[in-house]
């Protein structure tokens, strides 16, 4: 199912999503506004009413609702958002297990206001009437609430320390009736099934990058050395055309060094298989912690990977000892071919 993003403030298409490179920022190319993005699972889901006037039920009420999201994300983090809505209803269409991506706009790399909650399981969203702002804007806010009063106070001749009750009683009265947001990246907690879970994940996803760079610099590294093995060879036959017996020793040693470069070679496709299918046992287990929370023998089969990995290790610790034997061949030296640590 193909998963994509909406602008809230013009409804056109943004950008597609991709569990495995979710986009951290995306810009409309229709009104040119800039968003922040935290896509994944809905993990925790909490919300409660708070009451902000009741006087009797015949009476107009005013209530605020408080949302507590944690969200998993693809790269097996935590993210926490907290915020309010006027109202006493539950308006957010969203619930545990879902794939959700929450929209702000930005300020800097941070939060500025909350604007929109898209479900992609469900295909619902939920565009907020008014943005929420912030926890900076908050302050900022505050700030300039605080100091307004303080300032007025003293043009007017007034006292300061009524002044200060009076910003006092703002600054409750403001933080009790407007609604404000904030995202927040838990630590996670080793102790708790969910915390191992998340890291053991992360460990597999850093390995995942290690191995396919390191597929690609093995690939780049077989190529490189099928090139030298195709020079080696063309210097044996001017030698050889010039005088075989007075180069006989350099091309004997030109010989051994192909040998070696072939030796090389050989290890180096076979990591490479074996990395590959890491990668696919990597993908499979990383797909399977996405859509189930885990299964009963997810350890086992993340340690397996590991220790297939520290096996490998054999492999390549003997192309170093390859490399350092190549070295010492002048003619591989007098090509000026790239080296590898």
């Amino acid at each position: 199912m193909r998963l994509s993003l909406y602008c809230p403030s013009c409804a056109k298409p943004i950008a597609d999503l991709h569990r495995n490179v979710p986009p951290m920022q995306v810009t409309c190319l229709s009104c040119s506004q800039r968003y922040g993005v935290v896509y994944g699972k809905l993990s925790k889901r909490s919300s409660m009413t708070e009451a902000l006037l009741y006087l009797t039920s015949k009476l107009p009420s005013f209530y605020k609702r408080h949302y507590i999201f944690q969200i998993t994300t693809a790269d097996r983090t935590l993210k926490c958002l907290q915020f309010s809505v006027p109202g006493k209803s539950d308006s957010i269409p969203v619930h545990r297990g879902d794939v959700v991506s929450v929209l702000y706009t930005m300020q800097g790399y941070l939060m500025k206001r909350l604007v929109a909650i898209a479900n992609h399981t469900t295909g619902k969203s939920y565009v907020l009437p008014n943005p929420i702002p912030g926890t900076n804007q908050h302050v900022v806010t505050l700030i300039t609430l605080v100091t307004g009063l303080v300032l007025l106070s003293f043009l007017t001749g007034g006292s300061v320390f009524f002044a200060s009750i009076l910003s006092a009683i703002g600054v409750l009265a403001y933080l009790k009736l407007t609604n404000n947001a904030q995202l927040s990246s838990p630590a996670l907690n080793a102790t708790q099934a969910e915390g191992m879970r998340l890291i053991a994940d992360q460990r597999l996803l850093a390995q995942q990058r290690k191995l396919e760079q390191r597929v690609t610099e093995l690939t780049h590294e077989c190529q490189s050395n099928q090139v030298l093995i195709e020079q080696i060879n063309v210097l044996k036959q001017k030698m050889a055309q010039v005088d075989q017996e007075m180069y006989s020793a350099r091309i004997y040693r030109a010989t051994t060094a192909v040998d070696i470069l072939n030796k090389q070679i050989a290890n180096n496709q076979r990591l490479i298989r074996e990395y590959q299918h890491m990668l696919k046992m990597i993908e499979i287990e990383i797909d399977t912690s996405w859509i189930a929370d885990q299964l009963p023998d997810a350890e086992n089969f993340t340690r397996r990977i590991l220790e297939r990995l520290g096996e490998l290790k054999d492999i390549e610790d003997q192309n170093q000892s390859l490399k350092l034997q190549l070295a010492a061949y002048e003619e591989v030296n007098l090509l000026g071919i790239e080296k590898y640590d």
